[in-house]
């Protein structure tokens, strides 16, 4: 069966009702008979029903339902317009007593199939109108686990009922060949919530999902909870038809897509979702897992809205990043990263005024590689903590023999800030180095604040009160940059290259930076243009607050030996050679 998910939602993403009452002049006993369904619907608004109920709610009146609840709607294949006469899929129910007592029944879908529940009837007069509400119990849902016993949290399955039951199910040794679409789902910024609401909340967030997953899934499919925040899902279609797997995918999506209202909490929820058609991509439950879990990767990776598909390309992709991991590994190991730094001139005086570290990696058999390349896997694989130490390190150590007014920024990845005690590393490395912590400035994305807002920005401000700079580092391309700027009173701001770039062509561009110029001076925060490339937006920019530029037309990343001759340097010498510096991104 197909469930069919109605979107009847207001734009803030509650389902709408319409607050209305019956006429005190309609006749007694009966509704006029010009009203339509639609009239009807609207006059009978049923608040006390909860689409996530794990019963099928209704109303009856002569016969006719006019209101329901969606797990019902998803059951019988259809949506309230087109709802079939309550004698076409309950049997019997006319002649059932209206006594709130649970009798046996029979329950037609639309698609031909029955299947026993247990039902009620309970008198309901509203507007001097005999109504009944009805209410549905289906089977378990989860058929196929029927004998497993629930996860606490979320009344689901776990890992090892799911795979005992995937296993049976594609092993069941019958003609036709089993097929289905497996999900892997993750709920994004889960970790958040739990920090943001605490556990109880974030319990219940779980226990909604897991409400979600029964009523608008099929007794066929199979859900369960992983482990954490990941849930493991299985939906059987016709093995003729696997263009309904797509269907399916797009019903987990909307059951993940969801704003919930918890304790007075509106917490808004998306998930990364992967999935694996069997037997069309694997015929190994254990296979189709692993597929499942690198679209599911994929989609973590591109952040992506929808689900994704398992690809060959996931595969290879997979091998190509496993040795490059192993690469990196080694390369931290035997020395193989080394240091480029770019300058940033102080548009006032045309000196130097600081260096930007940017991380290079000499592959022996590769040559140097971008840093848009490794930097992600070093992130995911954890590295990204000691390749960024030793980073801060070395950029700090080179550093330390430029004259005093030369300071040195070090980008820091998120994920680095995140898992790593910054606050320690930076007192170390200016302990090890001897450089002044006026010298020094942590470049730092808006990523920063997508996990553990509150105790990144403790630590951004201990190691602020150190007397280290912090710097917003592409700033303008984010949503939530303002706010940002408000939760902390970051040093200095660079402006994203894009805008930069299109300011001479795009009026809009250029408002944008004339924008950030003024907000900036308003918030006693140094501007710094990056991605300066022309000597036509130089001289724009000499024409704003702007204090500083960086970019290719004062000088391209390289060896800090190599900077010597610019103004402001001096002939102190430096280490060459094999050195450091960390970036997500070259510049």
């Amino acid at each position: 069966m197909i469930v069919h998910i109605p979107q009847r939602t207001s734009q803030e993403g509650t389902p709408h009702r319409v607050d209305a009452t019956f006429p005190k002049t309609a006749p007694r006993g009966r509704v006029p008979g010009s009203t339509s369904r639609e009239n009807i619907t609207a006059l009978f608004p049923i608040h006390h029903l909860a689409d996530a109920s794990s019963e099928g709610l209704a109303i009856l009146y002569q016969d006719r339902i006019i209101e329901a609840n969606r797990p019902l709607l998803s059951c019988i294949g259809t949506d309230l317009q087109n709802f079939p006469a309550i004698r076409d899929i309950l049997p019997g129910v006319r002649k059932t007593p209206p006594d709130n007592s649970y009798h046996p029944g029979v329950l037609r879908t639309l698609e031909g199939r029955s299947f026993q529940v247990a039902f009620r009837l309970t008198p309901l007069r509203r507007n001097d109108l005999d109504c009944l509400a009805l209410a549905i119990t289906f089977p378990p849902c989860l058929s196929a686990s029927h004998s497993l016993p629930p996860e606490s949290v979320t009344g689901l399955c776990g890992r090892e009922e799911f795979e005992k039951s995937m296993s049976a199910f594609l092993g069941n040794g019958t003609t036709r060949q089993p097929a289905g679409i497996l999900l892997h789902a993750n709920i994004n910024r889960f970790r958040t919530i739990n920090e943001r609401y605490g556990t109880r909340i974030a319990d219940n967030v779980l226990s909604e999902i897991g409400q979600r997953l029964r009523a608008f899934l099929t007794e066929e499919c199979m859900a369960a909870r992983l482990g954490g925040d990941d849930f493991g899902i299985f939906c059987p279609f016709p093995y003729e038809h696997p263009i309904q797997a797509t269907r399916w995918a797009q019903i987990i999506r909307d059951i993940f897509h969801t704003t919930l209202s918890i304790d007075g909490h509106r917490i808004h929820l998306t998930a990364s979702i992967g999935c694996c058609l069997i037997p069309f991509d694997t015929y190994r439950f254990e296979t189709a897992c692993h597929y499942a879990e690198l679209a599911l990767n994929e989609a973590r990776r591109l952040q992506s809205p929808d689900w994704i598909r398992f690809t060959p390309l996931m595969q290879a992709d997979v091998h190509h990043r496993s040795k490059l991991e192993h690469d990196l590994q080694r390369a931290l190991e035997t020395n193989q990263f080394f240091l480029e730094f770019q300058p940033l001139i102080c548009l006032r005086t045309n000196r130097i005024e600081c260096v930007e570290a940017l991380l290079r990696w000499q592959h022996p058999t590769r040559g140097v590689i971008s840093p848009n390349e490794f930097i992600p896997i070093a992130e995911e694989s954890g590295l990204i903590v000691s390749i960024g130490r030793w980073v801060l390190l070395e950029a700090c150590a080179q550093v330390s023999r430029l004259p005093s007014h030369v300071r040195v920024a070090v980008n820091i990845s998120a994920v680095q800030f995140l898992h790593d005690d910054m606050y320690a590393a930076v007192i170390q490395t200016l302990f090890q180095t001897g450089l002044a912590a006026e010298r020094l400035e942590l470049e730092l994305t808006e990523s920063i604040f997508l996990d553990a807002v509150q105790r990144n920005l403790e630590t951004m401000t201990k190691i602020r009160a150190l007397g280290v700079k912090i710097v917003m580092d592409d700033f303008g391309i984010g949503f939530s940059s303002l706010n940002y700027l408000r939760s902390f009173p970051f040093d200095r701001i660079k402006i994203d290259r894009s805008f930069i770039r299109d300011m001479l062509n795009d009026p809009q561009a250029q408002s944008i930076v004339s924008a950030i110029m003024t907000l900036g001076h308003a918030m006693s925060m140094e501007v710094i243009a990056e991605g300066v490339e022309t000597a036509a937006q130089l001289e724009m920019l000499r024409h704003t607050s702007c204090s500083t530029a960086q970019g290719f037309l004062m000088g391209r990343p390289a060896p800090l030996a190599n900077l010597s001759a610019y103004p402001g340097m001096t002939d102190t010498p430096v280490i060459s050679g094999k050195n450091s510096g960390t970036s997500a991104s070259a510049s």
